[in-house]
Parts: C-alpha cells; structure tokens; sequence
C-alpha cells in the first residue's frame, strides 16, 4: 500500500494558521460581546458582565492570535463562552431577547476557542512510503 504525500497547502506551517483564524474571530466576538453590552445592556450587572468579559476575551484572543500565549488563553476564552450561555439565568434575564445574543456568542466564543486551543503548535512531516 502507498501513502501519498500531502503538499504543503494541505499542511501549513504548524497549525498556526488555524490558531490566527480562530482567534481572529475570536477577538471579533468579544468586540461584538463588548458593544452589545452598551446596546442592549438589560441590568448594570449583564452590562458590566459583557463589557469586562469582552475585554478580558478581547486580550486573551489578541495575545493568542499574536502567538504570545499558550493554549491555556483559549481555554480561558472557552470557559468564559460557557458563563455567558449559562449567565442570563444567573443575573436573571432568561426568557427576553438578549438572552439568545448570550447564548449565541457563548457558543460562537466556546467553539472557536477551543478550535484555537487545539491548534498544534508543532509541524507535522509528511513523508511518502513506497
């Protein structure tokens, strides 16, 4: 049996590009997070909970994007997309509109962030047996 070699287009550089995309989007997000608290800001409490959330997902994504920071700042982000799907029945908004702008970043933020943190930071070699 013969495994064919994969070019490089199939097999960047590590996984860095991957890391850049996802955290990219990631800091896109928490921008998004960071606005939508001083839009749709239902109580002081959800409003400072977006704002220093998104702040605080804003930095991690940046220092991750910019490879400054290992795989533990996407678990970080990760962490913090859980809290805000579950926070509007913590500061208890649940059931109204901005609700679902939580659920849907939290899930955004959960899903690119661990797609960011398990990004290999080490190149794969692919070599052709014959």
């Amino acid at each position: 049996m013969t495994h064919a070699a994969h070019t490089e287009q199939f097999h960047p550089h590590s996984h860095a590009g991957q890391r850049r995309l996802a955290s990219g989007l990631n800091f896109l997000v928490a921008i998004y997070l960071i606005i939508s608290g001083w839009v749709d800001g239902i109580t002081s409490g959800n409003t400072a909970n977006a704002i220093i959330l998104g702040i605080v997902v804003a930095i991690l994504a940046a220092t991750r994007f910019s490879g400054a920071t290992r795989p533990w700042a996407s678990w970080v982000d990760a962490i913090i997309g859980v809290w805000l799907i579950i926070s509007p029945w913590v500061y208890g908004f649940a059931g109204q509109n901005f609700m679902w702008n939580y659920i849907i970043v939290g899930i955004i933020m959960v899903v690119l962030s661990v797609w960011s943190a398990t990004a290999s930071e080490t190149s794969g070699t692919t070599t052709t047996q014959p």
